[in-house]
C-alpha cells in the first residue's frame, strides 16, 4: 500500500534522518505510530527514532539536538483514502487545531522543526479505519505499518 514516492523518500535520505511516530495506542488505528516505533528496534546508520505518543510537542528538544536533514512524522490520519492507504500529506491539509488524540497541532510542530533544525519535514499519514477506543489496530492499517517497518529495516540488512 506504499507508493514509490514513499519508498523513494526513505531510500534516498539525507542524514541524519529522523522518524517521529505519533499516536495513542488506546485509540484503535491511532496506535499505528507507537506500533511502528515499538517494532523499529534496529535502525539503519544515520536514522533516528522518536516516539512522541500523543504529545508531539515533547520531542522538539530531542529533534533539535539531532539536527536532522530530513524528518518524517508518521501518524494515523483521515484524508478520505481507503483504510491502510499511506500517503504524504501537505501541511495545508493537516488540521490547524489539535486533533482529539493530540494535544498540539501537528502543523505547529512541523513549523518548529523546520525553523529550529533546518530539516525537510514531511507528514506521512496512514488512513485510519477506526479511531474509537480500543487497543486493536485494523488489519489494513497494520499491513501498511508493517510495509513501512520492512522498508526502514531493509536498510539495516541491505
Amino acid at each position: 500500500m506504499l507508493d514509490s514516492g514513499i519508498s523513494g523518500y526513505f531510500k534516498a535520505p539525507g542524514y541524519p534522518f529522523l522518524i517521529v511516530t505519533v499516536g495513542n495506542s488506546l485509540r484503535s488505528d491511532d496506535g499505528v505510530g507507537p506500533y511502528i516505533s515499538s517494532k523499529l528496534t534496529e535502525l539503519p546508520r544515520g536514522f533516528h527514532l522518536l516516539d512522541a505518543g500523543d504529545r508531539p510537542e515533547n520531542i522538539v528538544t530531542d529533534a533539535v539536538d539531532i539536527r536532522p536533514a530530513r524528518t518524517v512524522i508518521i501518524d494515523a490520519a483521515d484524508f478520505g483514502g481507503f483504510p491502510g492507504e499511506a500517503r504524504f500529506i501537505p501541511d495545508s491539509a493537516i488540521p490547524q487545531t489539535p486533533l482529539s488524540t493530540h494535544s498540539f497541532p501537528l502543523p505547529v510542530i512541523t513549523s518548529i522543526l523546520r525553523q529550529d533544525t533546518g530539516s525537510e519535514v514531511r507528514f506521512l499519514g496512514i488512513q485510519a479505519k477506526s479511531l474509537g477506543f480500543g487497543e486493536v489496530i485494523s488489519p489494513e492499517v497494520l499491513a501498511s505499518a508493517d510495509e513501512i517497518i520492512s522498508l526502514i529495516t531493509g536498510f539495516v540488512t541491505g
